[in-house]
């Protein structure tokens, strides 16, 4: 459990980082101050496709894929992403190769569902579709992501 508790932390502060904050700012500061509240307040939502950000750079996005690869266990995995999506956003290419870590589709749609909002090009969504095996799979799929498929 310690393991784990310590790769949560690294991967949190990752995502901290990520999103343009310093290690510097986050030691300095024990209680986030008012400015950075009401800023936190005024960041667009992720669902307002006018003001997503850019995907995760793909030097974060080997260290986010490698560090959830060497996790055995599916819950360690899930717990990683997680924390690995906060305040990052991917592209459809990334998220497929998130999901091809995993051999089920049932294991898959539980990633799909941590990563979904946090897809910035749906127009490749075939790419993560493509990763499922059954259709059945591949319509839940297409629902999390806000398509509609025939």
């Amino acid at each position: 459990m310690k393991g784990i508790s310590k790769t949560i932390l690294i991967l949190a502060i990752f995502a901290w980082i990520g999103n343009g904050a310093s290690l510097l700012n986050a030691a300095n500061s024990h209680r986030i101050t008012r400015a950075e509240l009401e800023m936190q307040q005024r960041r667009p939502h992720h669902d307002d496709p006018q003001h997503r950000s850019p995907v995760m750079n793909d030097r974060d996005f080997q260290y986010l894929y490698k560090t959830i690869k060497k996790k055995s266990f599916e819950k360690e995995r899930l717990e990683l992403l997680s924390v690995g999506v906060l305040d990052n956003y991917f592209s459809s290419r990334q998220c497929a190769k998130i999901l091809s870590l995993y051999s089920f589709d049932k294991d898959k749609l539980k990633v799909l569902d941590i990563m979904a909002k946090h897809i910035v090009d749906l127009d490749n969504a075939h790419l993560i579709l493509d990763s499922f095996k059954f259709e059945s799979d591949r319509r839940e799929a297409a629902n999390m992501l806000g398509l509609r498929r025939r």
